[in-house]
């Protein structure tokens, strides 16, 4: 499979690598920062330099009939949305305009179960049967729905065929947002469970998710598809906050705090830092994420195209656990991966 990767030297961009090297083909990655090209090389891919938003960056990325992966976006809960707008929208925009005149087999974009991230929305959550209307406290979550519509209206005017997948919560080896929001958090002993901490976590290992957009890309029935893509196992936010604080080498979180008092805090800090400038430590969509019962239902990619999770929590943590040991204490910016 010859491939093009946007976001290939981010955490999900170097499991999928990682995972296409195996595959066969030319794989093409968009390098943003000089110094991951080592990174991409490693994986075996061919480091192109160019900036999602300047329009035209991605001219030499995708060759006639390689498949698109687009995983670059912005990665947080909070900051202004121009940010958003420009990294996550606009990029996604600039990227279609480069690549669609290349007629590829395939666009496969990494949208986020966030689209669904709403106070009245109730769980099992799918494609098939949620509206994906995400809260407007909710900018990531906002942002790549709107990226998802020009994945499907522009594709669609080109006339090439498009997949999204809507991933769960990522978890694994050298998470950026782990690394660089809840270790400093947790090491201040800032970390709370939001209510009883017994609502599910839409986990997802970030090889399992790899593995899902290989199968996108390739399977005839994935053609103008949205799937949904999280692990069944029955995960809940103490287990996940638990497990990633072990993970770390972290003392686990054992104070809660009710949702609602969580809320009201969040949106104090939110405005303190507008006044500031700065950036929240944590933000009401973070509560809500946190808090909210996540169960995603993910029959049509294992009916369609046959994808189930292979990695356990527990083995998750463990794999998480060996490589903090080997890599101690790095912590990433979490904003483009």
């Amino acid at each position: 499979m010859n491939a093009a990767v946007t976001g290939g030297a981010g955490f999900l961009g170097q499991a999928l690598l990682r995972l296409l090297a195996g595959r066969g083909g030319a794989v093409r990655a968009l390098v943003r920062n000089p110094k991951d090209e080592p990174r991409v090389r490693e994986r075996g891919a061919m480091p192109i330099p160019g900036d999602l938003t300047v329009p035209g960056a991605c001219d030499r990325l995708a060759e006639p009939g390689s498949v698109v992966f687009h995983l670059a976006a912005r990665v947080d809960m909070a900051g202004r949305w121009a940010e958003f707008q420009r990294h996550t929208i606009d990029g996604t925009r600039n990227l279609l305009a480069s690549v669609l005149p290349r007629r590829p087999a395939r666009v496969v974009y990494a949208s986020s179960a966030g689209v669904y991230l709403h106070p009245r929305v109730r769980p099992p959550v799918s494609a098939d049967r949620t509206p994906a209307r995400p809260w407007r406290g909710n900018p990531y979550g906002r942002a790549k729905l709107a990226a998802e519509e020009l994945v499907r209206t522009q594709c669609d005017r080109a006339g090439v065929s498009w997949t999204i997948l809507r991933l769960g919560f990522l978890y694994g080896p050298g998470n950026r947002a782990i690394l660089s929001h809840f270790v400093p958090l947790a090491r201040a002993g800032k970390v709370q469970i939001i209510g009883r901490g017994d609502n599910r976590i839409a986990s997802l290992y970030v090889d399992d998710a790899a593995e899902a957009l290989v199968l996108a890309a390739a399977h005839p029935a994935a053609d103008r598809q949205i799937y949904d893509v999280a692990s069944d196992e029955h995960v809940t936010q103490t287990d996940y906050l638990n497990g990633t604080a072990d993970a770390m080498g972290l003392r686990r979180p054992s104070r809660h705090a009710p949702a609602r008092v969580a809320m009201i805090a969040a949106a104090v800090v939110e405005w303190l830092a507008r006044l500031t400038g700065g950036s929240p430590p944590f933000t009401r969509s973070v509560v809500m994420l946190m808090g909210a019962d996540q169960q995603v239902d993910c029959a049509r990619i294992t009916r369609d195209l046959g994808w189930r999770p292979k990695t356990r929590f527990a083995d998750g943590v463990a794999v998480m656990t060996q490589w903090h040991r080997e890599h101690p204490a790095r912590p990433l910016p979490a904003v483009i991966r």
